[in-house]
C-alpha cells in the first residue's frame, strides 16, 4: 500500500471515529440544556473557524490570499454555504428532530448519491471492489438503524426532510472542495467555510445570544461543549484531508464506520438497545472497511480512481 494511500485511510477512519462519538454526546448535550440546534451550531463553526484561521495566521499562512481569486472564492462560498452550514445544519436538525442514529443513517445515503454522480459524469461503472463495498455498507447501516426491520424508523416529516437534505448536502460536502483544497489547502478552506458559514448562520439567527448560551450550561454541559466542539474540528479537518489521497468514493464509504461507533456509544452510555440484526449491520460496515483497504493494485482503473491532488 501507498504511504499516501494509508495516511488517507488512517485520516477518515480516526475523523469517522470521532464524529461517531460526537453524536451521541450532542443528543445528551441536546437533553440537558435549552441549546437549540441552531445556537449550537452557531458557536460550532464560529469556535472552529476562528480557531483554525488563528492557527494559519499563527504560523505565518497568507489567509486572504484566496479573496483576491474571484473564482475561487465564489467556490468557497458556495461550499461554506451549501457543504459546511447547509450540511452541518441539516444534520444537527436530523439529530434535534430524531437522534443521533437516525440521523447517521440519513447521512449515509450519501456514498449512494457519490457513487451514482461520479459513474453518471464518466458514463462507466465504479469498480466490482467499490460495488460490493456500496453494498456492504448499505446494508450494513440499514441493519445497524433498523435491526432488520424499516418499521422500527418512526421519524416525523421534519425529521425525513431534514434526512434527506443531510445526504444530499453530505454529498456536496465530499465532492465540491476538491479543486479548492488542491489549491489552498486543507486547512484554510475548512476554516473559512466554518467562519463563514457561522457568521452567515448568526445573521439568520436574530434571536442568538452568547449570554443565553452561557447561562444555559452547567461546568458538566460546558464541559461537554467544549470536548465536541475540539473533535468536531478535528473530524472535519481529518475527513476533508483524506480527499488529497483518497477517492470521494472511497473517503464516503470508508467514514461509514461512523454509525457503528456512534450506536456503540448509544448502547454503552445512553442506554439504547441493540439487536441482533444490528450486530449483523456491524459486521457489513466492517467488511465495507475491508474492501476498501485492500492495496490500490488490486483494484482496475476506473471512474472511482480519480484523485484530489
Amino acid at each position: 500500500m501507498k504511504p499516501s494511500r494509508h495516511l488517507g485511510l488512517m485520516m477518515i477512519i480516526c475523523g469517522a471515529t470521532l464524529w461517531g462519538l460526537s453524536g451521541p454526546m450532542i443528543q445528551w448535550l441536546f437533553n440537558r440544556t435549552d441549546l437549540s440546534s441552531g445556537d449550537y451550531l452557531v458557536v460550532r463553526l464560529l469556535f472552529a473557524g476562528i480557531t483554525i484561521l488563528g492557527f494559519l495566521l499563527f504560523t505565518k499562512h497568507n489567509i486572504f490570499e484566496i479573496w483576491k481569486h474571484p473564482k475561487d472564492w465564489v467556490q468557497l462560498c458556495i461550499f461554506a454555504v451549501i457543504g459546511m452550514l447547509a450540511g452541518q445544519y441539516t444534520f444537527i436538525e436530523t439529530l434535534d428532530k430524531s437522534n443521533a442514529v437516525t440521523a447517521t443513517l440519513f447521512q449515509f445515503l450519501g456514498p449512494i448519491i457519490i457513487t451514482i454522480y461520479v459513474a453518471a459524469r464518466k458514463k462507466k461503472l465504479p469498480a466490482p471492489m467499490q460495488l460490493l463495498a456500496v453494498v456492504a455498507a448499505v446494508l450494513g447501516t440499514f441493519y445497524l438503524i433498523t435491526n432488520g426491520s424499516i418499521e422500527n424508523v418512526i421519524l416525523s416529516k421534519r425529521a425525513i426532510l431534514y434526512g434527506i437534505l443531510t445526504a444530499v448536502t453530505f454529498a456536496f460536502y465530499t465532492l465540491h472542495p476538491k479543486s479548492l483544497i488542491k489549491q489552498w489547502g486543507t486547512l484554510q478552506i475548512v476554516g473559512w467555510g466554518m467562519l463563514l458559514g457561522g457568521v452567515i448562520l448568526w445573521s439568520l439567527k436574530r434571536q442568538f445570544s452568547f449570554h443565553h448560551v452561557a447561562q444555559t450550561l452547567t461546568i458538566s454541559t460546558f464541559s461537554m461543549l467544549i470536548i465536541i466542539l475540539l473533535s468536531g474540528t478535528i473530524s472535519f479537518l481529518l475527513y476533508i484531508g483524506s480527499l488529497k489521497y483518497l477517492t470521494a468514493i472511497e473517503t464516503g464509504l470508508l467514514s461509514s464506520i461512523e454509525p457503528l461507533v456512534t450506536a456503540i456509544l448509544s448502547i454503552a452510555w445512553l442506554k439504547e438497545s441493540f439487536g441482533a440484526y444490528q450486530l449483523l449491520g456491524g459486521v457489513f460496515i466492517i467488511v465495507a472497511v475491508i474492501l476498501l483497504t485492500i492495496p490500490e493494485k488490486e483494484f482496475k482503473p476506473g471512474v472511482a480512481r480519480e484523485r484530489v491532488s
